[in-house]
């Protein structure tokens, strides 16, 4: 009975093997066959509320495909108002997922993780961001970010839940694919 069984055994191995090795080819064979395209871009902005601000932060990444790409967003911002002035380092990894397409429009989740810094860490954000991507062309592409769902730190409040939209959790981006 026991040679029966590990027979059985050995049989129900190489099935396995031999269905992994092949799952694994098509998976490689699907993501060599996608178009992988390296993209830079990012955001400037000026704005007026309770303070001057105005920001840039360059973005560079990788697409794997149409659905996938990681990438991350480095850059300033100055604010600054009638009693002091700060300059804000900014560092976003993200990697993002299209949950949708057409030809020209792209709705995709963005899994982030950003710090905001200046002598000492001032902010902190991880969650997944909503956004709507419309292609221009081959090259070109928009994005709107649209809130945060997530959790959220500030030197001044400490952790809390990020949820909705607010003046760090939305920006208009623009990318160059090549």
């Amino acid at each position: 009975m026991a040679k029966i069984y590990s027979s059985n055994h050995l049989v129900m191995q190489t099935i396995m093997k031999k269905g992994c090795i092949f799952i694994l080819l098509s998976i490689s064979m699907y993501i060599s066959s996608a178009q992988k395209t390296w993209f830079v871009g990012g955001s400037a902005s000026i704005g007026y509320l309770n303070n001057f601000t105005i920001a840039l932060e360059p973005q560079f990444g990788y697409e794997f495909t149409d659905r996938f790409a990681i990438g991350t967003g480095i850059g300033l911002t100055v604010v600054a108002d009638d009693y002091y002035t700060d300059v804000v380092g900014v560092a976003e990894p993200f990697l993002r997922f299209c949950l949708w397409h057409n030809d020209r429009i792209f709705i995709d989740l963005k899994a982030t993780g950003g710090v905001g810094f200046t002598d000492e860490l001032i902010l902190c954000q991880v969650g997944i961001r909503p956004s709507l991507r419309f292609r221009i062309n081959d090259h070109w592409d928009i994005s709107a970010d649209i809130g945060l769902l997530g959790a959220q730190y500030t030197y001044s409040v400490g952790w809390r839940p990020a949820f909705g939209i607010t003046a760090t959790s939305a920006g208009l981006w623009f990318a160059y694919r090549f």
